[in-house]
């Protein structure tokens, strides 16, 4: 392999080390970046009242008797 070709070569394989290296520190960001929104979102949360009355049980449904 001439030196050129060594040059050239280096080259490839830096650009394609160099794109990995983007791609995984996006890929770092867009994970915090939603982690930091989910806690948000978690703190924020407001609990149900204690006094609302609860739902079930509930009646009997009548739409699947007629199932054939």
């Amino acid at each position: 392999m001439s030196i050129g070709q060594i040059i050239v070569l280096t080259a490839v394989i830096g650009a394609f080390v160099l794109f990995a290296v983007v791609l995984a520190w996006g890929d770092y960001r867009a994970q915090q970046l939603a982690r930091r929104i989910r806690d948000r979102d978690q703190k924020q949360t407001v609990p149900t009242p204690v006094s609302e009355p609860a739902r079930w049980p509930q009646g009997a449904d009548d739409r699947l008797q007629h199932v054939a």
